[in-house]
Order: structure tokens, then C-alpha cells, then sequence
């Protein structure tokens, strides 16, 4: 039997709020996998020569990315997103 879906506002469910945790549990997995300290002041080189200094995050959350995908994976640092590919070096400020 399909429940019905409550469009009202009021808190969040337990079920958006569990899928928020998975979405930050696999960001951390994956900022373990490929070395790189998301959610922290970072100061990175770009090729190029561009230098960027901030909180490095992820340009959009994903739950799953494919291991050939890294190269493409896009960040963001001060606003500014480039892709991991893009990026000379990653040095944790904090």
C-alpha cells in the first residue's frame, strides 16, 4: 500500500534527513579515497599558475561517482569550481 506524500511544511522527515547523512557520509568516503580534505581551508594551485584559498567543497553533492569519473569531478573553492583534473596540488591550511 503507497502512502501519501505530506507536502506540508514542518520539520524534516526522518527519511530526507537520513538520505542528507548518507549524501555527506559518501562525500567523506570519496574525499578519503582520492586525498583530498573536503570541508576544510585549503590553498590549491591550478595549472596555470591560479591560486585559490578557502573551504574546498564539492561543486554539486553526489552519492556515488564511478572511479573513472574522478578526473572530471567538479569542485569549488571561494566560489570558484574547477575540476580535479585542473587542480597542480591541494595543501590543508587548518
Amino acid at each position: 500500500m503507497q502512502g501519501e506524500l505530506n507536502f506540508a511544511s514542518g520539520p524534516p522527515s526522518e527519511g530526507y534527513t537520513n538520505w542528507i547523512a548518507g549524501r555527506q557520509m559518501a562525500a567523506r568516503e570519496l574525499a578519503r579515497k582520492i586525498n583530498l580534505p573536503l570541508g576544510h581551508d585549503v590553498e590549491v594551485w591550478l595549472y596555470g599558475g591560479v591560486r585559490l584559498q578557502g573551504r574546498l567543497g564539492l561543486r554539486e553533492e553526489i552519492l556515488f561517482i564511478d572511479e573513472e569519473k574522478v578526473r572530471h569531478l567538479e569542485l569549488i573553492v571561494d566560489g570558484v569550481a574547477f575540476t580535479y583534473r585542473e587542480m597542480e596540488s591541494c595543501v590543508r591550511l587548518d
